[in-house]
């Protein structure tokens, strides 16, 4: 039967027999419908129960040995099946495709969700030995340790869930555990990436409206290596466009170096105009705040280094805004809140 994880809206139903691995299936309940994830071949009394949950309205596979119960239930349901889908697209709503390179098989790929910080894996990670997680066999990979790197695309995801279809997933820590199977199958080679390896894409349109002047094109560079507590990126800004808006930290110091071009950092002080091969600090406080943006007419491409720190707080001048990042939701599931900056409330405001 299904049962609910600590995932809001999943659900996991798992096949278990004497001395093999737990195999496993998921249920994404959705405002769109629900949408079910290397099924397994299910009995009558397991069809009723996805209908008294709502139903499918689509039928996802990963695994190549699920593809037959899959086109089944599909054809069953009169849903829809996804089995190759492309880099980035649209699985679900706040689902993506994260095509696997390098892998057993061409056209694996994982789903990200990132407002759970969850990832399904299908059959690229096994869930054992118990609490921890493993890969493939070497035999049954071309090239067993470039396997591996390409599974760094989960790690750039930063998931704190990876749900997998053999195996126990695992719902917390799944980065650390991911990371440390990546090592011990690559080794050192884990820690590093070429600036032609990384994948640019305008990510912060992907999840919300923004003003025309904040597009440019960003690719994480930290997670996929390894970084805990240093964050890195790095960006580039097409002429005009600008990076985030003026903002100083009260935790996280910066450091800005100029890969290309001439872009600019507005700073409380004054503005500077800078060039390849430019180190920037930009400290805690008030002497930090800064805006990087592009006032040439060529693009820039900055790497962008910072303290990574589970608890922050961002002033920002021109609208007086305050953001504030915890480290646990206070409020439901949320871990950011912006807010006005002013007035100042009392301590006491509001209370009876």
């Amino acid at each position: 039967m299904f049962a609910a994880t600590r995932i809001p809206g999943v659900f996991w139903y798992a096949q278990r027999k004497p001395g093999a691995l737990s195999e496993n299936s998921y249920l994404f309940v959705t405002g769109a419908g629900n949408v079910l994830v290397d099924p397994l071949p299910f009995d009558d009394a397991t069809y009723a129960e996805l209908e008294r949950l709502g139903g499918i309205e689509r039928v996802v596979v990963l695994t190549a040995d699920r593809q037959t119960a899959a086109r089944e239930i599909a054809e069953r349901c009169s849903v829809r099946l996804i089995s190759a889908p492309t880099h980035r697209e649209t699985i679900f709503e706040g689902a993506k495709a994260i095509a696997l390179l390098d892998q057993r098989r061409d056209g694996e790929f994982a789903i990200s969700i990132p407002a759970q910080r969850a990832v399904v894996a299908g059959g690229s990670v096994v869930g054992s030995p118990a609490g921890a997680l493993s890969l493939p066999e070497e035999s049954e990979c071309a090239d067993a340790r470039k396997a591996a790197l390409g599974l760094r695309r989960i790690l750039r995801e930063n998931p704190k869930a990876l749900l997998v279809a053999t195996g126990e997933p695992i719902l917390s820590g799944a980065y650390d555990l991911l990371y440390h199977a990546l090592y011990d199958r690559a080794g050192a080679e884990i820690h590093r990436i070429n600036l032609e390896e990384l994948e640019f894409r305008d990510e912060r349109a992907e999840h919300a409206e923004q003003p025309d002047r904040y597009h440019g094109f960003d690719a994480e560079v930290g997670f996929v290596i390894g970084a805990r507590e240093l964050g890195y990126r790095v960006s580039t800004l097409p002429p005009g466009q600008y990076f985030c808006p003026l903002h100083g930290h009260a935790r996280e110091e910066e450091m800005f170096f100029v890969l290309a071009g001439e872009p600019s950092i507005r700073t409380l002080s004054g503005t500077l105009r800078c060039r390849k091969g430019d180190f920037i600090a930009l400290p805690v406080g008030e002497s930090g705040t800064h805006q990087l943006l592009n006032e040439s007419a060529a693009p820039a491409t900055v790497l962008l280094l910072g303290r990574t720190e589970e608890f922050e707080a961002c002033y920002y001048p021109d609208s007086d805004k305050l953001l504030v990042d915890m480290e646990m939701p206070l409020r439901g599931d949320r871990r950011s809140i912006m807010v006005r900056a002013t007035p100042e409330l009392d301590y006491f405001d509001g209370e009876e």
